[in-house]
């Protein structure tokens, strides 16, 4: 199976390569190592499509953290589930995840990512109670059904 790695270099004025990222991912075996550089202008990474097409399906994407993948958690659980999609694992150095020995670190991301498609609906219906008169902070609206009697012996 083939490794390869990928970081990226902060948005820092003359620093143009980062060799103690690149000789981390070396050090862990990766065949090759493609980085890029974080960009105020906007998310732009031709490096990670490189690497990611470096791999045939069952490799594995090393990064030094969770920063390399994205700058922040959504565009982090989009960017672990299309690598995920693509049938490739992935090694995160720190903290310690490595999915060719433990997969579960995907479920969690598909969960997360349930999780922020929800909010927006939440949230509007919320707004729409609120817009509607009932009032924030209670659920006074509400009743909850009653509990079934107890069963009798």
């Amino acid at each position: 199976m083939k490794l390869v790695g990928y970081y990226r270099v902060p948005p820092v004025k003359g620093i143009f390569f980062s060799p103690a990222q690149e000789e981390r991912l070396l050090l862990l075996g990766c065949a090759e190592v493609f980085s890029d550089r974080c960009l105020a202008s906007g998310v732009v990474r031709p490096g990670l499509a490189r690497a990611l097409d470096a791999l045939e399906d069952g490799g594995a994407l090393a990064v030094p953290t969770f920063h390399a993948l994205g700058g922040d958690m959504a565009g982090l659980v989009d960017a672990v589930l299309k690598i995920h999609a693509r049938g490739l694992n992935l090694i995160v150095q720190q903290p310690g995840i490595d999915t060719r020995t433990d997969p579960g670190f995907f479920e969690t991301c598909q969960m997360l990512a349930g999780f922020s498609r929800e909010r927006p609906m939440v949230r509007a219906a919320e707004t729409a109670l609120v817009a509607k008169g009932a009032k924030a902070g209670g659920m006074k609206g509400l009743k909850a059904e009653a509990p079934p009697p107890p069963e009798e012996d």
